[in-house]
């Protein structure tokens, strides 16, 4: 029963690392780094279907369970659907390196290609947009 114990545990630890709060607090940053001369500009189009589909399911996959619910509403971090405040560099920039402090991200650049980063930026753009 212990060891199950410490499992479980271990386990929502991990899962609340992967979390992804983008409040507030988390503009300044990462506007910072994408003045210091990250990617500002998507690849292509982000209202291409096909795009937001592809960010859809990496987003349903690696980060709606836990932290941001799917749809982007109901997570343990700050909901996405409606909300229009971030800009597409800042959105980008989070996901690819990640943030400290009290909204804990782990960095996604070294797992997602940029291309795949646009896509969930696609779909978070796309999310923005319902109600």
């Amino acid at each position: 029963m212990l060891v199950r114990t410490l499992s479980l545990l271990g386990l929502l630890a991990g899962l609340s690392f992967n979390c992804v709060a983008v409040g507030p607090a988390a503009v300044e940053p990462a506007r910072e780094a994408a003045s210091a001369g990250g990617p500002v500009a998507a690849p292509f189009d982000l209202a291409d279907p096909a795009r937001i589909e592809a960010g859809r399911k990496r987003f349903n996959k690696t980060c709606a369970g836990y932290c941001h619910g799917f749809e982007g509403v109901g997570g343990r971090a700050p909901d996405f659907k409606g909300r229009k405040d971030l800009p597409v560099a800042l959105m980008f920039e989070t996901i690819t390196h990640g943030r400290v402090g009290a909204d804990v991200m782990p960095p996604w650049g070294a797992a997602f290609s940029a291309e795949q980063i646009w896509e969930l930026v696609a779909y978070l753009r796309f999310l923005g947009t319902q109600s």
